[in-house]
Parts: structure tokens; C-alpha cells; sequence
């Protein structure tokens, strides 16, 4: 979710705080050196970061308020790992930041909302399907890129909703709660966006996909 500018620094200063710990976090735990050993992962890196920040130029406004877009976070978190992930939406942001102009704090809320929370979990998710006492590739593939993909969504609402509750003005939190239905419609096309890519990835190129194990899902023992 994209808010337009709000100039109470209560608004975003949260943002700026949590934004600036979670990419020190995954900065200490992303894998540098897996990523700089290896050509392709880079250039799957930066192509990732482009290609999300061009996308996410194809959003809708709301009375000039909010706007909603794709998030794919899904997909780059099974791809690269929530750390990495992490740093991915936050280059595809500042990427983004070069089409029009706002202020760096509207980059902080929209990395929370719209890359930490998201990525968050899509990792709890990935741990989930981890966890199962069965395997199989379908789940990974539909309930990670399918319905994982949905679920960052309400995650993503939700956690917007709350954000605003706490931090922004009454006007705003009324006219999300009017709107919050568009993110039910956005559900069905981000799943079905992510389980397409993910599903494309893992049959034709899974060794690009970080979290995906394919003696784990196709071995017989």
C-alpha cells in the first residue's frame, strides 16, 4: 500500500526505525559471498530489483490518498531468502523513487508495509510447508506461490490498516476501511502471478530458486 506524503513525522519515524533495523538485520544475515560467488545469482539479483521496481509502477489510486499494486514478494523470498529478499524491495523502491518524486520517508512506510511485513510471511509460510509431515512438489509450488502469495496480501492490509490506526490521521484509517475490500480482489491475481513464476522456476530452473530442494520433493526415499 503507497500513502501519499503525510508530514507528521508520527507517521513515518516508526517506519524509518523498523525499515533501518530490519535491513541492518538481514544485511548480517543474507549470504554475500554465495551471492557474489556465483555470476548468475547476481545477475537474477539486480534483474530482480529492476524488473520489481518497474512493476510496481502499475499501480491504482484511491481518491489520491493510497495506492495498491503487485507485490511478488512472495516469489522473491522463495527465490532468494527473506534476507536478500529484503534488500531486493528495498533497491526496488529507491529504483522506483527515480520516476517521481517523494520524500525518503514515504520509502520507509512503503518498505514496511509493502516488503518487511510481506516477506515476513512468506518466510512463516515457507516454514510452514517445511514443517509438513509429507512431501510434495504441488504444495510447495500452489501452497507457497498460490496461496502463500494471497496471504501476504491480507498481511499486507492488515498490517496497513493497523499502521494507520496507530500512527496516521482518523480521515485516512476511514476511507482504507471503506476501500479494504480492493485487497480482497487484489488476492486471486498476486497468487496467481507468484504461483506462475514459481511454478515456471522450479521445472525449468530450479537451482535459481533458493528455498526450493528438489531431492526433498522428487527423491522416493
Amino acid at each position: 500500500m503507497i500513502f501519499s506524503s503525510i508530514a507528521s513525522p508520527l507517521f513515518w519515524w516508526p517506519a524509518v526505525i523498523a525499515s533501518l533495523l530490519a535491513l541492518l538485520c538481514s544485511a548480517v544475515m543474507a549470504p554475500w559471498r554465495q551471492l557474489f560467488r556465483q555470476g548468475y545469482r547476481q545477475h537474477l539479483f539486480w534483474g530482480a530489483a529492476v524488473g520489481l521496481g518497474l512493476f510496481w509502477q502499475m499501480h491504482v489510486d484511491v481518491l489520491g490518498l493510497f495506492g495498491l499494486h503487485p507485490l511478488i514478494m512472495m516469489s522473491v523470498v522463495m527465490v532468494f531468502g527473506c534476507a536478500l529478499g529484503l534488500w531486493v524491495g528495498a533497491l526496488a523502491l529507491m529504483l522506483g523513487s527515480l520516476f517521481h518524486v517523494q520524500p525518503w520517508t514515504d520509502l520507509a512506510v512503503q518498505f514496511c508495509l509493502n516488503v518487511l511485513i510481506p516477506a515476513l510471511v512468506a518466510a512463516a509460510v515457507l516454514m510452514l510447508i517445511e514443517r509438513l509431515p509429507f512431501r510434495n512438489l504441488f504444495v510447495y509450488m500452489l501452497g507457497g506461490g498460490f496461496i502463500g502469495a494471497m496471504v501476504t496480501v491480507q498481511a499486507m492490509a492488515a498490517s496497513s490498516w493497523l499502521y494507520v490506526w496507530l500512527f496516521g490521521p482518523e480521515p485516512l484509517l476511514v476511507i482504507i476501511s471503506d476501500y479494504y475490500y480492493l485487497t480482497l480482489l487484489m488476492m486471486f491475481p498476486e497468487g496467481f502471478i507468484n504461483g506462475a513464476m514459481i511454478s515456471t522456476l522450479t521445472v525449468l530452473a530450479p537451482h535459481l530458486v533458493k528455498t526450493y530442494d528438489d531431492h526433498r520433493y522428487l527423491d522416493d526415499d
